[in-house]
């Protein structure tokens, strides 16, 4: 059976959870030149320490470069004072075009915290020049606009990453955020499943989870089933029973029909 695509849950959501501001922080300069400081927020060559994919404690996942956080670009770093300028994409759902300050704690076994001090504002400048403030002196439980901060823990990129010519005439694309439109909740690289979520505007199930598993890739291709869908949350997606028999997946296995093959483009 074709994989059941899934339209994503937006990505505004998740920057309004992170909201708030910090005391540690001061406005940022242009893009850092990137001297490595005490407080490990460059790695020395120009770049950012915190570049790369990390889980969420709110669920999913962030990538980040010295360029972008997640889909919004960096416009300005100061990787030292631990403070970004972002602007969002002109597609963004809820503040497109916008910008926004975010700030970061120190990275410490693995993690760290980060909080959306302000968004939503017209410029660079006026994201520079916010007077909010946010404490980190408790992250986990609050500090943040009222809320906890988010937290953000390394993780390893998922495994299939790339674009794909499907078995059925379609394309795909994933990344260790999206599949195809759906956005990824959880993944497990050595179980080789993923959890998904639908937008609240979807056409089919909206706002429900699904579970998507995964074949060994070989030469680039996997095969891969959806062996559960339009499920009420992640932890019902999580302890579904219905598996995928991956024997034969050019044949069979999958809800009674083939598997999906991906082939690299």
């Amino acid at each position: 059976m074709a994989m059941f695509r899934i339209l994503l849950i937006s990505i505004g959501l998740f920057a309004l959870a992170a909201c708030g501001s910090t005391t540690a922080a001061s406005s940022p300069d242009d893009a850092t030149s990137g001297d490595a400081g005490a407080d490990g927020s460059s790695d020395g060559s120009g770049g950012l320490a915190i570049s790369g994919v990390w889980s969420s404690s709110f669920g999913g996942y962030s990538e980040i470069s010295a360029s972008a956080w997640d889909d919004a670009a960096i416009v300005k770093l100061d990787a030292s004072a631990r403070v970004a300028i972002t602007q969002n994409p002109a597609t963004d759902k809820y503040n497109p075009s916008q910008f926004s300050k975010l700030v970061w704690t120190e990275p410490a076994g693995g993690s760290f915290y980060y909080c959306t001090v302000d968004y939503g504002l017209a410029t660079a400048d006026l994201a520079s020049a916010t007077t909010k403030t946010a404490d980190d002196s408790a992250p986990d439980k609050s500090g943040c606009g009222g809320f906890a901060w988010t937290k953000l823990t390394s993780a390893a990129p998922i495994e299939i990453a790339g674009k794909y010519n499907d078995n059925f005439g379609g394309k795909s694309v994933i990344s260790s955020r999206y599949w195809d439109t759906s956005w990824l909740y959880q993944f497990d690289n050595t179980k080789r499943f993923a959890i998904m979520q639908a937008a609240a505007d979807a056409t089919y199930n909206p706002s429900k989870f699904s579970k998507v598993v995964w074949t060994a890739p070989v030469s680039g291709s996997f095969y891969t089933c959806t062996v559960d869908y339009g499920l009420d949350s992640a932890a019902l997606a999580l302890a579904t029973t219905l598996t995928a028999d991956g024997s034969a997946p050019d044949k069979s296995g999958c809800g009674g029909f083939s598997w999906t093959k991906l082939t690299p483009q």
